[in-house]
């Protein structure tokens, strides 16, 4: 599982590798794995065929470094790969999960300052009282404890940020933060993502394009079953129209899923989907799981 990647034009924030990296990855994993051409994948996983080292690449979020950085690693190798693309941005539109990740990246010079900023912003707004009492149940060691990668300063930013404060109000402490610092904002998102020529030409060289919502909720699980339909309808329809083409694989966004998801994923036909990672769970069709980049680079440099 993919999501950023860096070089002179595209900034380095975390988590985000380069084509070399890429590469390493790559090769370490054929030492062990087959890695499959994402159709062929798809068809042996639909069918219950899969080899237990039989795995695929993905991407997540339509991100145009992806597109620039990462595919042509992927054309080197002779590789196709699934990519799980939330349509909002792909029909003009912004999302702020990449404005405010681009945001602190630029902004500050480490992920720890960005998030003391944070937390003092929390602490002066009108919020401060909630968010406290919501950490007196937090424990950094439970807290998505099947993401290893993260650190505990990692899990309190998105602990406050999902359970504590919710969309709206995160969204207004990320906007106060930003305010002073007079942002483009049409120049400050025109490098984030793939535009649809992109996607299409993506489609056209045999990769599979997936649902991953309409506008990336962080915290999908917690939308009503309406309000999720609407974000799943329209994510296949908008890829539907682009590609000519019925969109089959989703994966989900921030693993955030609940057996409403799965029943709209199930009456859209979805026959693949992805978890986020490796955590042991009892898979359906729907809930296949991904290694992040993250623990294979880590293992890489042990």
């Amino acid at each position: 599982m993919f999501h950023h990647f860096y070089d002179e034009k595209h900034i380095k924030g975390q988590g985000a590798i380069s084509q070399d990296e890429l590469a390493q990855i790559i090769e370490y994993y054929q030492r062990q794995h087959c890695i499959l051409p994402a159709l062929e994948w798809l068809d042996k996983a639909s069918q219950g065929k899969l080899a237990n080292n039989e795995v695929c690449l993905t991407f997540d979020d339509a991100l145009l470094c992806q597109y620039e950085v990462a595919l042509p690693v992927l054309e080197h190798f002779g590789l196709s790969a699934f990519w799980f693309v939330y349509s909002s941005v792909i029909t003009g539109g912004t999302e702020k999960l990449e404005i405010y990740r681009k945001f602190r990246t630029v902004f500050f010079d480490h992920i720890d300052d960005f998030y003391q900023s944070f937390f003092s912003t929390v602490k002066s707004s009108s919020y401060h009282r909630a968010v406290e009492n919501a950490f007196k149940n937090f424990s950094a060691d439970q807290y998505l404890s099947q993401f290893p990668f993260y650190t505990d300063a990692d899990k309190r930013f998105r602990f406050a940020r999902d359970k504590a404060l919710g969309v709206e109000a995160y969204n207004e402490i990320l906007n106060r933060m930003m305010q002073d610092q007079n942002i483009d904002l049409q120049e400050f998102t025109h490098d984030l993502w793939m535009k649809s020529d992109h996607v299409v030409d993506l489609h056209s060289k045999n990769h599979i394009i997936g649902l991953h919502s309409h506008t990336h909720p962080t915290a999908l699980a917690a939308l009503a079953a309406d309000a999720q339909r609407d974000e799943y309808q329209t994510n296949y329809d908008t890829l539907n129209q682009l590609l000519n083409s019925a969109p089959e694989t989703v994966s989900h966004p921030c693993n955030s899923y609940n057996a409403d998801t799965i029943q709209i994923l199930n009456d859209l036909e979805i026959k693949i989907g992805f978890r986020s990672n490796m955590a042991e769970h009892e898979a359906s069709n729907l809930e296949f799981p991904r290694e992040d980049h993250a623990n294979i680079m880590g293992r890489i440099a042990a």
